[in-house]
């Protein structure tokens, strides 16, 4: 059973790193996580990992297909072609996977039902960002209202708030349909929990995520290259180290934690 579950893990994530959905390093996480899913949690559990992988890059691969993104968007200076890396693929399953483990040697189903959260944030976030940008409005701050360029962090429209909360109901129910644990009472509770990670992430987005500026070109963006000098991009907002990676890790700490004083009380 063991085996099995590597070899199914090692194709799904194989195939991942092909259509470029991943790096080679991301690759070889996402293996490691998917196979711990798959050990502790059963197929049900792996099913909402694994798609939320799916659900992501077919997003993703859509709006860059269609070409659709505002050229507007804060440049990066690494390529949206590469894949995930390791890193970004922690920060959106280290949690939830976290989650899993307490619940497994607990069976108390306070913690499954935050790792559905935990999963159906990430979602959310992702179906919000690669969505929201396709919106003909203009985002707003969440702090000021005022409008923002499209494709800033922290900016919100319309189309991404729906996106952000149909992304938390894809993953939640899934949870319902192949889940003994999940039940329809829990379903918009565990769906509202999740779309407010992307409303966490945008506020963090708006305060602390760090932009830089490129002193050669003028332009604004949220990653350094590895080329990167001092000399050649400035900080100008934000904290330093506090990545895209970074805020979604604390926008789902700070959902699993709201959702556990909820749940708790439920």
């Amino acid at each position: 059973m063991l085996f099995i579950s590597l070899l199914i893990n090692a194709l799904a994530t194989y195939s991942a790193f092909k259509f470029k959905s991943l790096t080679k390093y991301g690759a070889t996480t996402a293996c490691i996580v998917g196979f711990l899913f798959m050990y502790l949690g059963g197929f049900a559990s792996w099913i909402l990992l694994i798609m939320l992988l799916v659900s992501s890059t077919v997003i993703e691969k859509g709006s860059l297909l269609m070409k659709l993104k505002s050229p507007n968007q804060i440049s990066s200076p690494t390529s949206e072609h590469s894949g995930r890396s390791a890193y970004q693929v922690l920060a959106n399953s280290l949690l939830a996977l976290l989650c899993l483990i307490v619940y497994s040697n607990s069976t108390n189903s306070v913690y499954y039902y935050l790792l559905v959260v935990a999963i159906a944030g990430s979602t959310a976030d992702t179906w919000a960002s690669e969505i929201g940008v396709l919106s003909s409005k203009k985002p707003r701050s969440l702090i000021t209202g005022k409008q923002m360029a499209t494709g800033k962090s922290g900016g919100v429209t319309p189309l991404g708030l729906f996106a952000s909360f149909w992304g938390s109901a894809f993953i939640v129910t899934l949870a319902v349909l192949f889940t003994d644990e999940v039940t329809l009472n829990m379903w918009l509770p565990l769906l509202l929990l999740g779309g407010l990670c992307s409303l966490i992430d945008s506020i963090l987005g708006l305060t602390v995520q760090v932009v830089y500026l490129d002193l050669e070109t003028n332009k604004e963006t949220e990653a350094l290259p590895d080329s990167a000098t001092a000399s050649q991009f400035k900080r100008i907002k934000g904290l330093p180290g506090f990545d895209n990676s970074v805020v979604n890790i604390v926008s789902d700490l700070l959902t699993i934690l709201i959702s556990w004083l909820y749940l708790t009380k439920f």
